[in-house]
């Protein structure tokens, strides 16, 4: 049972993470892209793992970072350089992950070929380029945005419409 708590307390971690976090947001879209055009490219079992991992060390960099910052705040309330220091370390962390996530993905996306399979999917099936741009669209929103701002915008409008329709009908 125990494991069981371990495990919540880690998925509210994740979930806390991305809800708040705009850099987590936009590494989960990243991610969400990259495991989509994957299915194009002649990828071996093998460089599948290494993606997954290079997507989990990215993900697991910027939770560090935020919680990192998190208590730098909790533990600083005013402006203190070895603080900001510790910060930009952090991030500097994230940032070096990043780009060895950014040359892996090159190397690993480096087969011509499979850009002319996209191309060709998407010319052969439009339908799924228009959810590619809704998805595009979304994916905007979500990261700019967050899902808990989304919602709350949502539920606003819903009572605008709400309200303006009881107007109508009294």
């Amino acid at each position: 049972m125990n494991v069981l708590r371990t495990l919540k307390f880690a998925v509210k971690g994740i979930i806390y993470t991305i809800k708040n976090e705009r850099n987590m947001r936009f590494h989960t879209v990243a991610a969400t892209y990259v495991l989509i055009f994957s299915a194009f490219f002649n990828m071996s079992s093998f460089k599948y793992v290494i993606l997954i991992l290079i997507i989990g060390l990215v993900f697991m960099a910027e939770m560090f970072n935020s919680s990192i910052e998190g208590l730098i705040d909790l533990c600083s309330k005013e402006y203190n350089a070895t603080a900001k220091a510790a910060k930009d370390i952090a991030a500097g962390g994230v940032l070096i992950i990043c780009i060895g996530a950014a040359v892996s993905g090159a190397v690993m996306f480096s087969e011509v070929e499979a850009y002319k399979r996209i191309w060709k999917f998407f010319y052969s099936y439009p339908f799924y380029l228009l959810m590619l741009i809704a998805f595009s669209f979304f994916s905007y929103f979500y990261i700019f945005l967050g899902p808990v701002e989304i919602k709350n915008k949502l539920k606003s409008t819903w009572r605008k419409i709400k309200f303006g329709k009881s107007k109508i009908t009294d």
